[in-house]
Formats: C-alpha cells, structure tokens, sequence
C-alpha cells in the first residue's frame, strides 16, 4: 500500500448541529490529524459539545466561536493561523462539513494521488427524507437515533473540491472559498454519504439558519430555493422519478416501450418519462458539439425551460464524451396528456372541430414568436392537441431560433410545413394575424 504517513488539517464551521456534531466529528477523527473547528454563533450546544470532545479527542481544536454573520471565507482564518505547520506532502480538507461521512479509508485514497495533481473532489450520495417517511415515522432530531429511518439517497450532481496539497504558494483571501492556486483536478471523485436531511426539526432549523445567512449577504447557499423546509421533502413517487433520472442511460436501455424508433430513439420510461436518445453524431460534428456548439439534448432542455407550458415539461438532459468527442446524449421530459398531433388533423379531413383547430394553431405560432421562438421544425407531428385544439404544445425542439423580434411576413412562413389547403392556410393566417394585433 502507498505510504499514509502525511498530516491531513481539515477544517469545519459549524452552527447549530448538535443533533449530528459527534457522529460526524468522531467519524473525521479517523482520517484527520487536526479538525480545526470555527463555530458561527450556535445557539443550540453545538459549541459545548465540541469542546466537551475535544477532552477525549486531541485532534479536534475548538479554534474559534464568530458570533458574526457567516461569510464564505471563515476558513481562510483558520487556514492562515495553522499553515506554518504543513508541509508539501500534507493535505487539507478545505471544508468538512458536519453533515459528510467519508465511508471509505482517506488517507489511502489521498496517498495514491499522484504528486502532479493538486486537488480532490468530492462525489455525494445525498440522503433525503421524504413526505411518507415523515408521516409514517416519529423523528427524535438526534441523528444517532434517528440514522435507520433515513434511508432513501440520491446521487449528487454536484461535485465540490474538498482536498488541496499543501504549498507555500497556496493564498486564501477571506472573499474567496477555496485557496489558490488549486492546480490539477484529480480525475477519480472521493466518495461521501452527505445527510444534509435528517428530521423535521433539523430541516426547519437548517432552513431558518441559511435563509438568516442569505440574508445577511453571506455569498452563498444560492441554490436554495425554496420558501419553507418542506420544499425539500419528495414524495416516494418524486423519489423513484429522481433515482430514474440519475440512472436514466441504463432505465431508457430497459425500457422496452418505444415510441419511435429511426434516426432517434423515443422511449417511455417509468410511468410519465419520455426519453429522447439522439444518433451519435459523425466527425466532425462529435467534435463540434462537444467544443463549441450545445448538444441536442442539451438545446432540447434549455429551449424546453424558455417555452414554459408550450412543450411538455422537461426534466434532464444527459451527455457523454470521450476524448472530448460526443457520443451518447438524451432529453428526458414529462409525458405530455395531450392524445393527438396535428398531423392527424392534417391528414382526416373530418376531424371534429377541424376549422377551429386550424385557427387555433396560428394562435400557438404566435405564442411561440411572442417568446422569440421559431422552431424550424414546425410540422404536424410535432405540435400535441387536445380534442378541440384548447391545449398545444411542441416537441423536437432542438432547432430553434431564438429572436428578438419575428416580422408578420416572417411569422406567417411559419406553417410552410403544414399540410393544408388554401383555405385551410387562410384560416390559419387569419388567427395568427389576429393574434399578432
């Protein structure tokens, strides 16, 4: 095994964990020779038991207690008053977070780095709670006891630099979040069971702590977006959708519901999962796509969020490159309750309320043109209806103008692509002009 023997400083900044401190502090004294511990003004014992472990514990250092509002570069003091006792073969942990557990053995992980890189990232398995748990489950808000109940994880997408090789020339100023320069990014991810939610009375005061901290203009937690703590419950059905989305090449590759199958593959997966796999694309455009133009999974996601309630809802896309070349990509949406495309219409010349669907399909493209958007694949099979034509949406939406003014002349060229007779068009061209004012 390679050698272990190097000093690993991590460093924490706590408020209000209690409910988790112990578990979490006695699992880092594992891996870590010193846990420098700043604590932001806890008001629920979190600073009392900190120092009451350290007694047993040497390694943890109950450093500072900031009464302060929370700012990103905290660490950074501790950084600066501890740093003369590295070396170039130590790490730091530049943010352990009381709710992360590294499950596997980290000093052997960080020694089989090799010297040219820099920095270690982090990779989550996020533990969640969802609605069903807690109202089937009676919750104690000590996280030792409450552990078993907590059983559902997703994967995170979101991966995080957590380890940095000591140098001299590391700098960390209080506005920055991490010490410069990181250099190399190791490519292997060190794993990490993150338990972020962990009862009701944990979840409301996490929520209540960050939005005080947002507050005060910490320069974090943006992605927090909710309004209450229980914005960040699933439901068990949201929970299956989310774990289908994380694995979403194998469920679409087991799914055995096809929709449409040529250039692309269109599968249902799940119970309301559409899966879009687009063809791999031939050189040069592997490269380009995978350089400088978005993918078509990724156009088809992005395009979907513009359009709101005009396409079904979209839910992910995924990519995958090797050597910097696309291969593999998807877009995952909602499968769409409306039962007819247009083409239908298009082609039953007795299709009820024909007339009106028409009308209301100049209606649709003036929606589209007033959000800027001129799908250049507007033809009958992409645009769903309902039985009177009160409901449409598009799909296939990867290409797409994005304009900042669409002229009437310009507008009306929209439906060349229809199948319609002259006085079909000119019912057509009536309601869009109409709706145009």
């Amino acid at each position: 095994m390679a050698e272990t023997r190097f000093k690993i400083y991590s460093l924490l900044v706590v408020k209000n964990e209690v409910d988790i401190i112990s578990a979490s502090l006695i699992d880092a004294c594992r891996w870590s020779d010193k846990i420098i511990v700043i604590d932001n003004g806890s008001e629920d014992g979190t600073w009392e038991k900190i120092q009451q472990l350290s007694q047993n514990h040497p390694q943890i250092i109950p450093w500072l207690r900031y009464e302060g509002p929370f700012h990103i570069g905290l660490r950074a003091k501790a950084f600066k008053a501890f740093r003369q006792e590295m070396t170039s073969d130590s790490w730091w942990c530049v943010r352990l977070d009381a709710d992360e557990f590294y499950p596997g053995d980290v000093r052997a992980f960080l020694a089989s780095v090799p010297r040219c890189y820099r920095t270690v990232k982090k990779e989550s398995t996020d533990y969640i709670l969802t609605r069903e748990d807690i109202e089937q489950n009676t919750f104690t808000g000590d996280f030792e006891k409450d552990k078993a109940l907590i059983t559902h994880a997703l994967p995170s997408p979101r991966r995080e630099r957590r380890f940095m090789r000591h140098s001299a020339l590391l700098c960390w100023s209080e506005r920055w979040r991490y010490p410069h320069p990181w250099g190399r990014v190791y490519k292997q991810c060190i794993p990490v069971d993150h338990y972020q939610y962990r009862s009701p009375q944990q979840m409301a005061k996490r929520f209540a702590t960050r939005q005080q901290a947002k507050a005060d203009g910490c320069g974090s937690f943006h992605h927090e977006q909710g309004t209450n703590w229980e914005d960040y419950l699933l439901t068990n059905k949201q929970l299956r959708e989310q774990q289908t989305l994380a694995h979403l090449e194998e469920a679409f590759a087991a799914s055995q519901m096809v929709f449409y199958h040529s250039r692309n593959t269109i599968k249902l997966v799940g119970d309301d999962i559409v899966v879009k796999a687009f063809r791999k694309p031939r050189f040069p455009n592997s490269f380009i796509y995978g350089t400088f133009r978005k993918s078509k999974a990724e156009r088809s996601y992005l395009y979907a969020k513009r359009l709101g309630n005009l396409t079904p809802e979209p839910l992910a896309y995924r990519e995958h490159r090797r050597w910097g070349l696309l291969r593999e990509s998807y877009y995952a949406c909602r499968l769409s309750k409306l039962p007819y495309t247009f083409r239908q219409v298009e082609r039953d010349k007795t299709f009820p309320h024909r007339e009106q669907i028409i009308r209301r399909v100049g209606e649709f493209m003036a929606k589209l043109h007033a959000l800027g958007a001129y799908p250049l694949d507007f033809s009958g099979g992409n645009i769903l209806l309902n039985a009177d034509g009160s409901q449409m949406q598009l799909v296939d939406l990867n290409r797409m103008q994005w304009c900042k003014h669409i002229s009437l002349s310009k507008g009306l060229k929209q439906a060349w692509r229809l199948v319609l007779t002259d006085e079909e068009r000119q019912w057509l061209n009536e309601a869009y002009i109409a709706a145009r004012q």
